[in-house]
C-alpha cells in the first residue's frame, strides 16, 4: 500500500471521524410509530458555554440544539440498532478543526454527555456500550500516536512547509524538493501504519460482535485480501450485517473479487490522452500491464524510471503498458506529469471518476476503471495476459516492482 494512502489514517487525529466520513452520517428523522425502546435520550452538559447553541448534522444540513445554563438535551428515534450522531460547534459542516466536532454512537435508552466548548473532541459519553468499545480502541490508537510522535510531528511540519510554499508561489523546482522531503518523512511513518493495521485487525478479531468492528473492517479493506475480509465479515453480528452500512460493507467485500488474480479483466471504453478511443480489446493478444497512478502520487512518479526500463526491455517481446491516472479533476497536472516523466511512450487514460456537483457523490460508477479493478491505493499495477485474465497484482502491500520485473522476465523467456 502506498505511503500516501497509509497516511490518510494518520493525518486526522480523531480516528473515529475518518470512519464517519467513510460510512456517512447515519442520522434518523423522527418517525411516528417507532417503538419506545428504539428511542434515545442524551442529557448533555457543556463547559465554557452557558447559553447558546451547538449543532447536530443531519446528512448535508445542521440543526441547532439550544444550550441553557450549560445544559442541553437531544432525543430521537433509531431506525437501526446503532447510529452515529455528529455534534458540531458551528453550523458550517466544512469549516473548523478537529476540536470543533464530536461523534456519538447512539443506542436505545438514556446517555449522558459532557462537552468542553473549547475542545469538542474530548467529549465523554456514558450509557452507550458501543461508545465504550470505541473509546477502548481509541486508547490503543493514542498509544501508537504517542510512540511515533517525533516522526509524526516532523511529517506535519513538512506538510505545513509545502502549503506555505504553495501560498508564497514557490517555483515548481522548490515544490518538487519539498514533496520529496514529505515522501521521505512519510516513509518514516510506515512502522506506525503497520502497527495501526495490526492493532485494528486484532480489535476486529477479538470484538467480532461490536458495531465498531464493522466500521473498522470497512476502513481496513485496502489492507486485506478477499478471503480475509470475508472471514472477518462472516463473524460480525447479524444485527450489524442487516444495517445499511453492514449491507454496504458486504457489497464492498464482494467487489474485491474484481481485479483479483485469476479473474477476467474488466472491460472499459474510453479515450486516451490524445482523444483517441481506447478499449481493453485493443490490447488483445498481448500482455498488458495496467499502471494505476496519479500525478500527485510521489511513489508513483518515483517508479516511472523503472517502468520505462521494463517497457524498453519487454515491449518488443509483446508487453504493453496502459497508465490509468487518478487526475480527473487535475487534467493539466496529469498531462504535465506524463510529459515531464517521459512516459508518453505508452497510452494513458483518466480513471473516469465523476461526481454530482451538488452532492459531491460519485456517479456513473460503471465508467470508473479504478473501481472496476478494485484499486484502493496508489501505486497499483495489474498484469493481464493475452487471453484477458489477470495473472498478478503489484502494490497495495502485495508484490513489489522487483517481483514484477522477475515475473516479466520469466514470462518472456518462456515464450522464446
Amino acid at each position: 500500500m502506498g505511503i500516501h494512502n497509509l497516511l490518510k489514517i494518520v493525518i486526522m487525529k480523531h480516528f473515529v471521524l475518518i470512519k464517519t466520513t467513510l460510512l456517512g452520517i447515519l442520522l434518523c428523522s423522527l418517525i411516528t410509530g417507532c417503538k419506545s425502546e428504539d428511542r434515545y435520550q442524551i442529557a448533555g452538559t457543556i463547559q465554557g458555554l452557558t447559553n447558546g447553541q451547538i449543532y447536530i448534522q443531519k446528512e448535508k444540513k445542521s440543526e441547532a440544539v439550544i444550550v441553557t445554563d450549560g445544559k442541553f438535551k437531544i432525543t430521537g428515534d433509531l431506525q437501526e440498532p446503532i447510529e452515529i450522531l455528529l455534534l458540531r460547534k458551528t453550523p458550517d459542516s466544512i469549516a473548523g478543526t478537529i476540536k470543533d466536532y464530536f461523534t456519538i454512537y447512539l443506542e436505545p435508552g438514556k446517555m449522558n454527555l459532557i462537552l468542553n466548548y473549547a475542545d469538542f473532541s474530548n467529549g465523554k459519553v456514558t450509557g452507550s456500550k458501543t461508545q465504550e468499545e470505541n473509546d477502548e480502541y481509541y486508547l490503543y490508537y493514542e498509544k501508537i500516536l504517542l510512540k511515533h510522535k517525533k516522526e509524526l510531528d516532523h511529517y506535519n511540519e513538512v506538510q505545513k512547509k509545502y502549503k506555505d510554499a504553495v501560498t508564497s508561489r514557490a517555483s515548481e523546482k522548490e515544490l518538487d524538493a519539498i514533496k520529496e522531503e514529505e515522501y521521505k518523512a512519510g516513509e518514516q511513518l510506515a512502522p506506525m501504519s503497520r502497527e495501526f493495521n495490526e492493532m485494528t485487525i486484532d480489535f476486529i478479531r477479538n470484538n467480532s460482535k461490536s458495531f465498531i468492528s464493522g466500521i473498522l473492517l470497512f476502513s481496513s479493506l485496502p489492507n486485506l485480501k478477499y478471503d480475509e475480509a470475508k472471514s472477518y465479515y462472516d463473524k460480525l453480528s447479524s444485527s450489524y450485517k442487516n444495517t445499511k452500512d453492514g449491507k454496504k460493507l458486504a457489497t464492498e467485500i464482494e467487489n474485491m473479487k474484481k481485479g483479483a488474480v485469476g479473474s477476467t479483466a474488466e472491460s472499459f471504453n474510453t479515450k486516451d490522452i490524445n482523444g483517441e478511443p481506447l478499449t481493453l480489446r485493443d490490447f488483445k493478444g498481448k500482455y498488458l500491464l495496467i499502471d494505476f497512478w496519479a500525478s500527485w502520487c510521489v511513489p508513483c512518479r518515483k517508479g516511472n524510471p523503472h517502468l520505462l526500463k521494463l517497457y524498453k526491455q519487454f515491449q518488443p517481446k509483446g508487453l504493453e503498458i496502459l497508465g490509468v491516472s487518478d487526475d480527473d479533476r487535475t487534467e493539466s497536472g496529469w498531462r504535465n506529469a506524463v510529459e515531464k516523466d517521459g512516459i508518453g511512450v505508452w497510452r494513458h487514460v483518466l480513471r473516469g471518476l465523476e461526481y454530482n456537483e451538488d452532492t459531491q457523490e460519485q456517479i456513473n460508477v460503471e465508467k470508473d476503471i479504478n473501481t472496476n479493478y478494485n484499486i484502493r491505493s496508489l501505486p497499483t499495477k495489474v498484469l493481464v495476459n493475452p487471453s484477458g485474465i489477470i495473472v498478478a497484482r503489484y502494490g497495495e502491500g502485495e508484490q513489489d516492482d522487483e517481483k514484477l520485473e522477475e515475473d516479466l522476465a520469466a514470462i518472456f523467456s518462456a515464450k522464446k
